[in-house]
């Protein structure tokens, strides 16, 4: 088999990063404007640095805003699925087992501040595993004793496994404002409303009214990390005025639009002292 079909077979299926038997691997990516990555799984820990304005990265149970420059940490195995309305460049380290033994055992916001982002971007562009010295190893040695976790903006959302709440949570992510109520939803799944509500409340904790205010209020968050204008994504998530949208938001998050806005852009990166659901 020639070297270039041997590449094929160990190419991971998603991010596209040749498999090999170094400690850490570094890759390059872009996905085009609005390109939903499917769910998926990796055999390493992914350390993945964003530079799109915002990405989307949903996990079984909490959904995790990432603004440009910043770092979030996937251990090896975690299912996820990713998302961003502009055109997604990525740089990332992919970390076997036993050389991520010091990283959380969790998916984790990384702390900001430190050379990271930039060390990151340096190891996923220069990767070559033909020709892997001693700098770009002790770099990434050195990458990785910066990860420690820090309070990025992630948000208690359960991934629903019933298939009918997965297709209503897609649907409200993909489009806050639609306006479809459980009977009609019901009726579409061939399901009762009542059961419906039910099984929201069985597999997330919420009444269903809670968990679409929180679907939308994910998208509103996320459009506003995009550089949206407050009454701009107010009407596109579905509230009929400003104000609404403002007590709604400050309620979820604690502060409101404005100022997760301007503690953003200040910082570079998720917002601190911001607490999700």
């Amino acid at each position: 088999m020639s070297a270039s079909g041997q590449d094929n077979q160990r190419r991971d299926p998603v991010s596209g990063h040749v498999e090999s038997d170094a400690a850490v691997i570094g890759h390059a990516a872009s996905f085009a404007p609005g390109a939903s990555v499917p769910w998926h799984r990796h055999r390493r820990g992914q350390l993945a640095l964003t530079l799109a304005r915002v990405m989307r990265v949903e996990t079984p149970d909490k959904v995790w805003l990432v603004p440009r420059g910043s770092v979030l940490w996937l251990p090896a195995g975690t299912p996820h699925r990713s998302l961003a309305p502009e055109q997604r460049l990525m740089r990332s380290l992919y970390v076997l087992h036993d050389a991520a033994g010091a990283l959380p055992a969790a998916p984790t916001a990384v702390e900001q501040g430190t050379p990271l982002a930039d060390m990151l971007t340096w190891l996923a562009e220069t990767y070559d595993s033909d020709r892997l010295d001693k700098a770009w190893s002790t770099v990434a040695g050195a990458a990785l004793a910066l990860v420690r976790p820090a309070p990025g903006l992630s948000i208690r959302l359960p991934r629903p496994a019933d298939p009918a709440l997965a297709v209503i949570a897609d649907a409200v992510l993909a489009d806050p404002a639609e306006d479809t109520g459980l009977e009609d939803w019901g009726q579409r799944l061939g399901v009762g409303a009542r059961t419906l509500r039910r099984r929201v409340q069985a597999e997330t904790g919420l009444s269903y009214r809670d968990w679409r205010r929180i679907l939308g209020l994910t998208v509103a968050a996320e459009r506003l990390l995009a550089g949206g204008r407050v009454t701009d994504v107010a009407f596109e998530t579905g509230y009929a005025g400003t104000s609404a949208f403002v007590a709604a938001f400050r309620a979820a998050f604690q502060v409101t639009p404005g100022e997760f806005q301007r503690r953003a852009a200040l910082r570079g990166a998720a917002p601190r002292g911001i607490s999700g659901l």
